[in-house]
């Protein structure tokens, strides 16, 4: 079984450690990485080169979607999943199109995270609305 390498971007310190928890129910997954802003997102990918990087959109320094559209031009392995407290067709279709693997609400944070990571580390994409 591989072990999925995670890298972690939000700013509230309170859902780094709800993410951590999370992914600490998961035996196929690490935390390799964590980042408070968008640049050191993009810092942490550079460097550790994580299989998956589950990031919020709304962020100091450097939003999400600055910091996807930067990893994406780097043209590195990695797979980003935007996460946001906002919902909706319109925010899952702008993270498609921009080139993110997933979108989640963080009100699905609970149930889809770990399925999220599986299916954009298999190849796969994983939006809810």
């Amino acid at each position: 079984m591989s072990i999925i390498r995670v890298a972690i971007a939000e700013d509230h310190r309170e859902m780094r450690v709800a993410l951590r928890l999370l992914l600490r129910l998961a035996n196929d997954m690490e935390i390799v990485g964590e980042a408070a802003n968008g640049q050191e997102a993009v810092d942490c990918v550079k460097q550790l080169q994580p299989d998956v990087l589950v990031m919020d959109i709304q962020m100091p320094v450097l939003d999400g979607w600055a910091a996807t559209r930067q990893l994406l031009a780097l043209g590195l392995p990695t797979h980003v999943i935007l996460i946001s407290l906002n919902r909706g067709r319109y925010i899952a279709s702008k993270a498609a199109e921009l080139g993110a693997r997933g979108f989640l609400s963080k009100d699905y944070l609970p149930t889809s995270l770990l399925p999220a990571i599986r299916a954009v580390y298999q190849g796969g994409k994983f939006f809810e609305e």
